[in-house]
């Protein structure tokens, strides 16, 4: 295939295959709707019950799911870039130690839904300015970064078992299950809000990509083509802010921001002009998946959309470490 043909095929690929997935996510549950039912619910009498079921309780969850699957795999695409290390996602700043921390606070006080993503995003917020304030202070590069980000994760994370082991058993079963990353608190209020935003930080991630395609070459080539730091500073928070959004909206969903980059670079090659539009596209479709397969496994119980993400993202990791085998080291 033509190498100016293969992004575009890419592309189409992926919207066929997204509204695949968003049609079965729509039908499956605990009562099947076929394509026709969706059809006539949506069009007819606004009462009944399958109108209910889609409208108020699969069409918004689909929607989280297209939000933070599109911003998580966004977000992994541009700090592997900025950091130049295929093993950065959007946690490698301590984003979801900081959310863990302030959402399990805010859950273990009985906060509603509201609050607990408030106290998420400010907990995702405060470690990205301490990771960047360390960074600035200290003159840190990208290891250091990393390092640092890992570092307060540990400090959240003891923070964590610190709130479980103080709290009453219900808030910790609670707080676990937003720790597993739960699709099934989507609300259109919180949806309205957050999505718009997220809109905002893709569109300006998009208007960097050439930015993001000097900067991954190393500092000292993108200096000495004209980017500043004060561009890198930006790629920093961009994609630290949708990994904020991500883990305030629905917790913390590991592995997206982390395999789909690498497949989509795969798939379109490593120029950001292609290869964001392909990760916002494959990471809502991947999360849409995901988390069609968590409700259905095992019903009349949901998995958690986190635990499918990790089973899929190790096996993942362990095809890629079998493929390459030694020329990994």
């Amino acid at each position: 295939m033509p190498a100016r043909v293969r992004p575009l095929f890419a592309l189409a690929l992926l919207v066929a295959l997204g509204t695949l997935a968003i049609l079965l996510a729509l039908s499956s549950g605990s009562t099947y709707l076929a394509p026709a039912d969706i059809a006539r619910a949506l069009a007819g009498d606004h009462g009944t019950a399958e109108y209910r079921i889609l409208v108020y309780l699969r069409l918004p969850r689909v929607l989280m799911a297209l939000v933070v699957g599109a911003s998580l795999s966004v977000s992994g695409a541009m700090f592997q870039s900025l950091f130049r290390n295929p093993l950065s996602d959007p946690y490698t700043v301590g984003v979801s130690g900081g959310a863990a921390l302030g959402a399990s606070a805010a859950i273990v006080l009985g906060s509603p839904f509201a609050l607990v993503a408030i106290f998420a995003f400010m907990g995702s917020l405060a470690a990205i300015t301490l990771v960047y304030g360390l960074s600035r202070l200290r003159g840190l590069g990208s290891g250091g970064i990393i390092l640092g980000g890992i570092s307060l994760s540990f400090i959240f994370s003891s923070g964590v078992m610190l709130i479980f082991a103080l709290a009453r058993p219900e808030a910790v079963h609670r707080a676990l299950m937003w720790l597993m990353g739960d699709l099934s608190l989507a609300r259109y209020d919180a949806l309205y809000r957050m999505g718009a935003f997220a809109l905002v930080l893709l569109g300006a991630a998009l208007l960097l990509h050439r930015h993001l395609d000097v900067i991954s070459f190393g500092g000292d080539f993108a200096r000495s083509l004209g980017v500043a730091g004060v561009d890198a500073r930006a790629v920093f928070w961009i994609g630290g802010l949708l990994a904020a959004l991500s883990v305030a909206l629905a917790g913390v969903i590991g592995f997206v921001g982390l395999i789909v980059p690498h497949a989509m670079r795969a798939l379109v090659g490593p120029v950001h002009r292609r290869l964001l539009p392909a990760s916002a596209a494959a990471g809502a479709l991947f999360l849409v998946v995901c988390d069609t397969i968590g409700r259905t496994a095992a019903m009349p119980y949901e998995i958690p959309v986190g635990v499918i993400t990790g089973f899929l993202g190790g096996i993942f990791f362990l095809v890629l470490l079998l493929g390459r085998g030694r020329s990994m080291g």
